[in-house]
């Protein structure tokens, strides 16, 4: 039985944690993601029962380390993220994205040495962009020594109530004792920083334990509320091809006549390579950008005219809602990734970071400038998924984005394509320019390359999308 003062403790945490959480939902100051990890018997699921007890469970949410079969069609973080909670609420993940490094040590060693330090590398990145995002990242580690944990392992076999509580893997894991720390503090070593540390709590004692991961918990959802915000560490990215310019013109327009002739060919070849065999164990992102009136929705329609409408979706992208705002920039990004074999096709992007969100004073300095190495790892993680990541700048001249705003305008037919933001937007139209050209310089990759496309002749536009598109797929399934 717990003594007078144990149970003095809880209650007092209990109360100040469920104030807290009202205060946090109230003020939608930040979310809170409760990582933890531990050894077999350690009390990680009695924590977290304990923790769902003192709080309200409508807003909170738990996730378990196995990876369901949706998961693994899409890229290793994609559960992650598809499961972060907005701010005000909490999600507690048992090992969370540090599943697959720990699985990866001690079921594949001799990829681990290999893979071991890229994977930690993209935690460490993704914890700092969380931090910078407003989700406050709690990291757990509960210890039991190998005595104690046989002890319990036993008792909870004996019973017939709690015998199912004991998995072949909980079996598995506690016949490898010593290994399994080992994985486990290595992991926590090389991942403990100043701003994002692990605690390590001694699970032999019951009730302590949950007081030390709530008390854990109080203190992140008091700096949440102060809304202290830790500036992520930019990372580098490296640089392995040479950026297009912007031009908006073509040196050679297309007849009427050659340009049917082409698209008919394009649009045959690509619908043969999106049913190939092959192209079902990978999938491809396309992402459009460019000024208003570039032509960005005659280029997609030339697209899908060749696709099976089951295989692709076309994503278009706008003012972020009250939803998506709650969550990372990224966030709405990672879930509209298509599975394998699949197409997405985004009007407008991620990209909107470095673009509108700079140009038109929408976001911090800071913000932007870090987006830059954090886009290139999302596009990284897509590329080693085996999706084909292609990005198309669509350049249009001033003056024939004019006259194609005029003729929409005019146009009772096309003027709802029109609205005052077009114009607003306008008026920032050499800033659009600058911006755009940093962002292809920072963001032209090997795996996610960047292409011009000079958008003032339709025809020619459309033309080299599809020429783009077909060749990249093509390589792609050599």
């Amino acid at each position: 039985m717990p003594d007078t003062t144990t149970a003095s403790a809880e209650t007092e945490l209990r109360d100040a944690l469920l104030d807290l959480q009202r205060q946090l939902r109230e003020q939608r100051a930040c979310a809170v993601a409760l990582i933890v990890i531990g050894m077999p018997a350690a009390g990680r699921s009695e924590v977290v029962n304990q923790l769902l007890g003192w709080l309200d469970p409508k807003h909170v949410t738990v996730h378990a380390s196995e990876p369901g079969p949706l998961s693994k069609r899409y890229p290793p973080l994609w559960r992650y993220w598809s499961a972060l909670p907005p701010r005000g609420e909490l999600g507690i993940y048992f090992l969370g994205w540090y599943d697959d490094y720990v699985r990866c040590q001690l079921l594949k060693p001799e990829q681990a040495r290999a893979r071991g330090p890229r994977m930690l590398e993209r935690i460490r990145q993704l914890e700092a962009m969380l931090l910078a995002d407003r989700v406050r990242v709690l990291k757990v580690y509960l210890h039991v020594d190998r005595k104690l944990q046989r002890q319990r392992l036993a008792e909870l076999r004996a019973r017939k109530r709690t015998r199912w509580r004991v998995t072949d893997e909980d079996r598995w894991l506690a016949k490898r004792y010593q290994r399994v720390r080992r994985v486990m503090q290595q992991c926590v070593r090389l991942t403990h920083t100043k701003s994002l540390p692990w605690h390590l709590i001694d699970g032999a004692d019951e009730q302590q334990r949950a007081l030390a991961v709530g008390e854990l918990l109080r203190k992140q959802f008091q700096a949440g509320l102060q809304r202290r915000r830790i500036a992520a560490q930019p990372w580098q990215t490296s640089k392995d091809t040479p950026s297009p310019a912007v031009a908006s013109a073509p040196d050679q327009p297309l007849s009427e006549d050659d340009y049917r002739k082409e698209l008919n060919q394009l649009q045959g070849r690509l619908a043969l390579l999106v049913r190939k065999s092959r192209f079902g164990k990978r999938g491809a992102v396309l992402a459009f950008e460019g000024m208003d009136a570039a032509g960005k929705g005659g280029v997609i329609r030339r697209i899908t005219e060749a696709l099976d409408a089951r295989q692709y979706q076309v994503v278009p992208v706008s003012a972020p809602t009250p939803e998506e705002l709650a969550h990372p920039y990224l966030w709405r990004f990672w879930r509209r990734l298509p599975e394998r074999g699949d197409i997405a096709i985004f009007d407008r992007s991620w990209y909107g970071r470095v673009l509108v969100e700079r140009v038109r004073d929408l976001t911090a300095d800071v913000d932007w400038q870090r987006a830059y190495a954090e886009i290139c790892e999302f596009e990284l993680q897509l590329a080693e998924a085996g999706r084909v990541v292609l990005k198309f700048w669509m350049a249009v001249g001033k003056d024939e984005q004019l006259a194609r705003l005029e003729q929409r305008a005019n146009d009772p037919l096309k003027r709802f394509k029109v609205d005052p933001e077009d114009w607003a937007n306008r008026r920032f139209f050499d800033e659009y320019q600058v911006a755009a050209r940093e962002m292809m310089e920072r963001t032209h990759t090997e795996y996610a390359p960047w292409t011009l496309i000079e958008a003032d002749d339709k025809r020619h536009a459309r033309v080299k999308v599809l020429r783009t598109v077909v060749a990249a797929l093509e390589r792609s399934m050599r």
